[in-house]
C-alpha cells in the first residue's frame, strides 16, 4: 500500500473513525483503524463490534493494500503534523511508513485479515429522512435513554414508522421524551427498531454538518446502515421490546400551567446548585399568578427561594416536585419562549410541551415527580 495525502484529509478521516474506536477491548485488534487502498480510494474502518464507522476519502494511490493501525498513535501522530503533504508507505511485517519533507514515522500495525468487518445487511426495508431533522430529534430526546445496563430495553432510541407518521421515542423510566413527525412518507407496513444510543451519538456528531435534502436508513431486524456523502455507519440494533410507552403518558392532566422558558431554566440552574445532590429535588409553588421556585440542603445548610411571573388554569395553590435535573434536561429541548404544564397531582406524571410545536410536529417531554416532605 502506497499514496499520498494532506495530512488535514487523513487527519478529518480519522478523528470520524476513532470515534467508534473502544478504548479498552478484550479483542485487542478493535483498537486499530484498518486502511485499505484501492487505486485513488482510501478507506478507513474502525468498529466496536455493535457498530462499525467507514470514512472513504480521495488520495494519490500508488499501490493497493490494506493494514490495521493503532488508531490513538495514529491520531496524536497525525494531529501534529498540521498541513503537511504526506508519503505513506506500507512495508514488510505490517510496517506504516510515513513521510513527509523534512521527517520519517514508523508505526507497526496488525494482520488486517484480523479486522472484524460488518456483514452484508439482508432483507431491509428503507426510510429517507431530512438530516437536519433526524440530529434533531435524536438530540431532544437522547438526554432520556436509560444509561443502565441492566436495563437494555431502554439503552437506546425507538424509531417507530408507519405511512404518514415518524416517531422517536427515549425513556428511563422516570422520565420520557416522545416525538411525531407527521406526513411521513413510507410505504412500508408499521415497523418498529431500537437503536443503540451510541449509534444515536454517532449520527448526531457525523451528520451535524449534512446539507443534503435527505438520507436512506436501511434496516432489517438486526442491523440499520445509514449513509451519507463519505461516512457510512452501521450499527446492531437492540434486540429487546421497548416499554409500553403509551400506558404511562397520562390522558386527564388538565391543570396547566404556563412559564416564561427561559425565566424557569436560570431559576431551576440555580436552585439545583443548592439542593440535595442526591435528589436533586427542586419544587414548584404556583399561587396567585406566580410560581416559586424552592430548593433546600440541610446537609450543608443551602436552601433557595426564587419567584417568577405564570399563568394557571386553577385558583388553588398547587406545589409539585421533581429532581432538578430531569426538569432543566427536558426545559433545554425545547425552542418556545414559553413552556405548558399539564399537570394533575403531585404524584401524577407532568407532561412538558412547547407552548407553540413546530410544523407537522408533536413534541412532548414527560417528567415523574419525586415526592413532597
Amino acid at each position: 500500500m502506497k499514496f499520498n495525502v494532506s495530512s488535514n484529509i487523513l487527519i478529518e478521516a480519522i478523528t470520524k473513525v476513532i470515534g467508534v474506536t473502544p478504548t479498552r477491548s478484550t479483542l485487542p485488534i478493535l483498537g486499530n483503524v484498518l486502511f485499505r487502498l484501492e487505486g485513488n480510494g482510501l478507506s478507513l474502518l474502525g468498529s466496536d463490534l455493535e457498530a462499525y464507522v467507514e470514512v472513504k476519502l480521495e488520495v494519490d494511490g500508488k499501490t493497493n493494500g490494506q493494514v490495521a493501525i493503532p488508531a490513538k498513535r495514529l491520531e496524536t501522530l497525525i494531529q501534529n503534523l498540521p498541513d503537511k503533504e504526506l508519503n505513506v508507505e506500507l512495508q514488510q511485517n505490517q510496517r506504516l511508513i510515513i513521510k513527509t519533507k523534512g521527517g520519517r514515522w514508523s508505526i507497526t500495525g496488525e494482520d488486517p485479515e484480523d479486522f472484524p468487518t460488518p456483514n452484508e445487511i439482508e432483507n431491509t426495508q428503507t426510510i429517507s429522512v431530512n438530516p437536519e431533522q433526524l440530529i434533531r430529534y435524536l438530540s431532544k430526546a437522547i438526554h432520556a435513554a436509560s444509561q443502565d445496563e441492566l436495563r437494555r430495553s431502554m439503552n437506546g432510541i425507538y424509531f417507530e414508522i408507519k405511512n404518514g407518521e415518524f416517531r422517536v421515542v427515549a425513556t428511563d423510566g422516570h422520565r420520557l421524551v416522545r416525538i411525531i413527525k407527521e406526513g411521513f412518507e413510507f410505504s412500508g407496513n408499521k415497523t418498529s427498531m431500537l437503536v443503540p444510543v451510541k449509534t444515536c451519538n454517532l449520527l448526531i456528531k457525523l451528520f451535524k454538518s449534512n446539507d443534503e435534502e435527505s438520507i436512506d436508513i436501511f434496516f432489517s431486524n438486526q442491523f440499520l446502515k445509514c449513509s451519507s456523502k463519505n461516512v457510512t455507519i452501521i450499527s446492531r440494533l437492540i434486540d429487546e421490546s421497548f416499554p409500553n410507552y403509551e400506558s404511562v403518558i397520562p390522558q386527564d392532566n388538565e391543570k396547566k400551567l404556563k412559564v416564561n422558558r427561559i425565566d424557569l431554566v436560570s431559576a431551576v440552574k440555580r436552585s439545583i446548585i443548592m439542593s440535595d445532590q442526591i435528589t436533586n429535588r427542586t419544587s414548584m409553588m404556583v399561587n396567585n399568578g406566580e410560581v416559586k421556585i424552592k430548593s433546600a440542603n440541610n446537609e450543608y445548610g443551602t436552601d433557595s427561594e426564587e419567584v417568577i411571573p405564570c399563568s394557571f388554569t386553577e385558583d388553588e395553590e398547587f406545589e409539585i416536585a421533581f429532581n432538578g435535573k430531569y426538569l432543566l434536561d427536558a426545559l433545554m429541548q425545547f425552542d418556545s419562549n414559553d413552556v405548558i404544564f399539564d399537570l394533575n397531582s403531585p404524584l401524577k406524571a407532568t407532561i412538558l410541551h412547547p407552548s407553540e410545536q413546530e410544523e407537522a410536529e408533536d413534541l412532548m417531554m414527560l417528567v415523574m415527580p419525586v415526592r413532597n416532605i
